[in-house]
């Protein structure tokens, strides 16, 4: 039997510094992953798994489904001296694709990405 804990405002240990649920809820990210150059991802929340499409582009699966593809992803990268695009190629309810090269198309040491929104 599950159990249920219905609670309006949380406040840490000596009852100061108090957060709303809705900021919970609502204003946590459902899913992120840092991953580099087609290996395992080596942090990650919600996260099962991410494919090497090819140079610099990913697709994240997630572990729980967004409730819709309404969501608002962000992606950043760790860069050298080079310059570098990062953004998505396509958003799913159950993944979503990040692409993150040079011009060139070489692989980003390090990409990260995050999501805010619903989940199913």
């Amino acid at each position: 039997m599950a159990s249920e804990l219905r609670v309006n405002t949380l406040k840490d240990a000596a009852g100061n510094n108090s957060v709303a649920m809705q900021y919970v809820a609502e204003g946590s990210a459902k899913a992120w992953v840092q991953t580099a150059s087609g290996a395992a991802p080596s942090g990650s929340l919600n996260i099962s798994g991410v494919v090497d499409n090819s140079a610099g582009d990913y697709t994240a699966s997630f572990s729980n489904n967004m409730a819709n593809d309404d969501y608002s992803p962000t992606a950043s990268k760790i860069t050298g001296g080079a310059n570098r695009d990062v953004g998505y190629q396509s958003i799913a309810t159950s993944n979503i694709r990040f692409t993150s090269t040079t011009a060139s198309a070489v692989e980003d040491a390090t990409c990260f990405g995050t999501v805010h929104g619903d989940l199913a």
